[in-house]
């Protein structure tokens, strides 16, 4: 009788060991699979923010180029077909019938 009594004590006390060891493992390796994604979303971010700070340098070096004359007289040619004083325009009627230039600069 105390044999069997010991043994059953065994074996329970081995199954809470063993059931221990596996929710002790269980959380283990669910905080490392958790913190693997927490540090490829922190790569992600930082990622993201180091683009986002190309583009805020890229964009105030277009305000800077924005507030140069160059740019202003650019834009009033391009866009708004305006002229400097005595400035002339030649316009040339024969380019676009010639064969081999045709097609250039339209």
């Amino acid at each position: 009788m105390r044999q069997t009594k010991q043994k059953r004590r065994f074996r329970l006390r081995y199954i809470l060991l063993l059931a221990c060891l596996f929710y002790l493992s269980t959380i283990f390796f669910n905080q490392e699979k958790m913190m693997r994604d927490l540090e490829q979303e922190r790569k992600a971010k930082e990622d993201k923010i180091n683009s986002l700070n190309v583009e805020i340098a890229e964009l105030q070096d277009k305000i800077r180029y924005a507030d140069t004359p160059e740019f202003i007289e650019k834009i009033a040619r391009e866009e708004l077909n305006m002229l400097k004083p005595g400035e002339i325009i030649y316009i040339d009627k024969e380019k676009n019938k010639n064969k081999f230039i045709k097609g250039i600069g339209n």
